[in-house]
């Protein structure tokens, strides 16, 4: 049941991370050295990288990175609620689609409640409510979902047109002349991530094995395999690219890199939860899950390009379920739970441009206990809005949506 996976998936994922069987990885003569991450946020970044393999066959090249920007200090402009409803996608600045869920038969000791769902979409200004009329899979030209990723340097942009669950129409687009050229291969619940200005990376992925990787050029649209050499990455947990390198965590939940033309993966980051390579390719922000030492929980750490760990840590507590970049990499959301209420708890942000993180519970929430996110975070084309769905012990679902100044 759709209800039952949003209230009971914050306990149900707590679960699935106490089970986790942490295995300590490390590859053979591959180390990254980060800065302390007890050392407090000053603002200044060191460049680290990976110290080469013996006799120099496997090596990072480091990227710089721009200073931390000075700006303006992130503020919120107001709020808007939305009744039994969990937001799905934002289709404008203003319009969000939304599900809403309403109770048709009470549960009872013997029988599971029955819900019915509606799909619509909602004006945040106005509160209008309209028909969704692709509610049901409607095909849009032979489609049902297309999902496009416009590359750093915003030339390109990287097109996927789903024909059903499992099978894509891959395309990529020249943004300045319009051009368009399809790719040639099958894939399967692709992954991927833009290597540079002009390459995508594409986790192919497979029905069985973890399938091809694949280095796509934008100005022509070829792909070429690249080759992996990594026995203990069967599957990709997660899978990402940027500034040259590739990013992915295998099967002992180690995040590791390489670059195409090097087979062999360095081991950057150990207990990884989830990661996320923020838009503009700056910024990796990694959850972690550990179950020995003297923390047994969740951290959130923000490292950049080359791998370095940039300042002290963001989030940490029992667990930590959701992290979202906005898409002009100015604010990462995540929500964070812990069982003492004197820990960290709700939604929040993380502001790169002051390096400040900021609570959001003030502006949602006042019920004991905390309510959490059951859905993962959904910001706006321009950033400037964030949308999140809660718990509610009245209308079952709400949406919150926050705008920032």
């Amino acid at each position: 049941m759709k209800q039952n996976a949003g209230m009971y998936g914050i306990k149900l994922l707590t679960v699935a991370i106490l089970s986790l069987v942490v295995t300590a990885c490390q590859s053979s003569g591959d180390r990254l050295t980060v800065v302390n991450p007890d050392v407090s946020r000053t603002g200044q970044q060191t460049d680290q990288s990976p110290e080469p393999a013996p006799g120099g066959e496997r090596k990072l090249t480091v990227v710089k990175q721009p200073a931390q920007q000075a700006g303006r200090e992130l503020a919120i402009a107001r709020t808007h609620r939305i009744e039994a409803a969990s937001i799905q996608s934002w289709l404008s600045e203003d319009e969000v689609s939304i599900e809403t869920t309403k109770l048709v038969k009470a549960g009872t000791a013997t029988e599971e409640p029955e819900y019915e769902y509606t799909s619509s979409i909602v004006n945040v200004n106005t509160g209008q409510n309209r028909a969704n009329t692709r509610e049901g899979g409607q095909q849009v030209d032979g489609y049902m979902l297309v999902k496009e990723t416009i590359s750093p340097d915003g030339g390109y942009s990287f097109i996927q047109k789903w024909k059903d669950k499992y099978i894509a129409d891959n395309f990529v687009k020249n943004r300045h002349t319009g051009q368009t050229i399809q790719i040639k291969g099958d894939n399967y619940l692709e992954r991927g991530g833009w290597l540079n200005a002009d390459t995508y990376i594409l986790a192919a992925g497979s029905k069985s094995g973890r399938g091809e990787i694949r280095q796509i050029s934008a100005a022509d649209g070829k792909a070429t395999a690249v080759t992996l050499d990594d026995p203990d990455a069967e599957m990709f947990g997660q899978f990402g690219a940027s500034h040259g390198r590739i990013y992915y965590t295998d099967d002992q939940h180690v995040l590791k890199v390489f670059e195409p033309g090097q087979a062999k993966p360095v081991s950057l980051i150990q207990d990884v939860w989830s990661f996320e390579i923020s838009p503009d390719s700056q910024y990796i922000a990694v959850s972690t899950v550990t179950q020995s030492g003297d923390f047994k929980g969740s951290k959130l750490l923000i490292y950049d390009a080359a791998g370095s760990l940039q300042g002290s840590l963001i989030g940490k507590g029992d667990l930590i379920s959701y992290i979202s970049w906005s898409p002009d990499s100015a604010k990462l959301a995540f929500d964070v739970y812990t069982e003492d209420k004197t820990g960290m708890n709700g939604v929040y942000i993380f502001d790169t441009r002051s390096g400040r993180v900021i609570p959001l519970a003030q502006y949602y929430a006042a019920a004991d206990p905390m309510p959490h996110p059951v859905y993962p975070f959904n910001w706006s084309p321009s950033g400037n809005r964030l949308g999140f769905t809660l718990d509610d012990p009245k209308s079952l679902l709400v949406t919150h949506v926050i705008d920032f100044k």
